[in-house]
């Protein structure tokens, strides 16, 4: 399938690991120019000399720390005079929480890269989306959208609050030819997986292993999902074949997600 994606520019946050890399490696395949943003520099420049190299598209790099409103006013000025194509907004998931233990302060840093900034950086990408009639807005959320998942209670109250705003946003840019959807991932393989299964084998006093046992019989397909799996759903998504899809909440979770809404 022709998806349309080569020469098109997409700018990815969060981008030098897990399910961020999974889509830049997903796009950069398919002939996208990319945009990597993350606050892991050193590791996005060999990120770029290996998309360069392998998929022979442009990618530039820049470093971003969502949590810093200076960070995030800095990379906004150094992206002025470039147009953006497909933005996929990934932020990195806060601590395992619950109601006893979580500090102000944690609230205070996941509101301002879950919700805020991610806001600032999706109106400025907006500006010239609109002037072209053409973009697609993506944005990496969670399961607990819509099934709180145990132990992530900062992840659970503000992932359904950007979600909330992305929908609005679908209803009022449609009609610039501008797509806005969101990706829920279930339990897909990663750096974040490992932490939460970690934390989770800790609380019930169980090795690590047990956990991901223990974990993969909840799913219905029984096992985690690929990092690929995922990037490719996503690049879908971005592309001209998913013009008629906006203010969607896609799922990807191996039918973990049990309710029919």
């Amino acid at each position: 399938m022709e998806l349309g994606l080569e020469n098109k520019k997409a700018l990815i946050l969060g981008s030098s690991s897990g399910l961020g890399l999974a889509i830049a490696e997903a796009l950069s395949q398919e002939g996208c120019d990319l945009i990597l943003a993350s606050r892991n520099i050193n590791k996005l420049e060999s990120i770029r000399d290996q998309f360069q190299q392998e998929s022979k598209v442009n990618c530039d790099i820049f470093g971003l720390d969502l949590t810093h409103n200076k960070s995030v006013d800095n990379f906004i000025e150094n992206l002025k005079n470039i147009h953006v194509d497909i933005l996929i907004n990934n932020t990195g998931g806060p601590p395992p929480s619950n109601t006893a233990n979580t500090e102000a302060t944690v609230w205070a840093t996941y509101v301002q890269s879950i919700i805020l900034n991610t806001i600032k950086i999706t109106d400025r990408i907006l500006l010239s989306m609109k002037e072209k009639k053409w973009g697609r807005i993506i944005t990496i959320t969670s399961s607990g959208v819509v099934q709180p998942i145990d132990n992530l209670l900062v992840s659970n109250t503000l992932r359904p609050a950007i979600t909330g705003y992305m929908k609005t946003l679908s209803n009022e840019v449609a009609q610039y030819g501008i797509t806005v959807n969101s990706v829920m991932p279930g339990r897909i393989m990663t750096d974040r997986t490992l932490q939460i299964n970690q934390s989770r084998a800790d609380k019930l006093g169980i090795t690590y292993d047990q956990a991901i046992e223990k974990s993969s019989a909840e799913i219905p397909i029984k096992r985690y999902g690929h990092s690929n799996e995922f990037g490719s759903v996503v690049c879908f998504l971005a592309s001209e074949k998913a013009s008629y899809i906006t203010g969607s909440n896609i799922r990807v979770d191996g039918g973990l997600i049990r309710s029919t809404w």
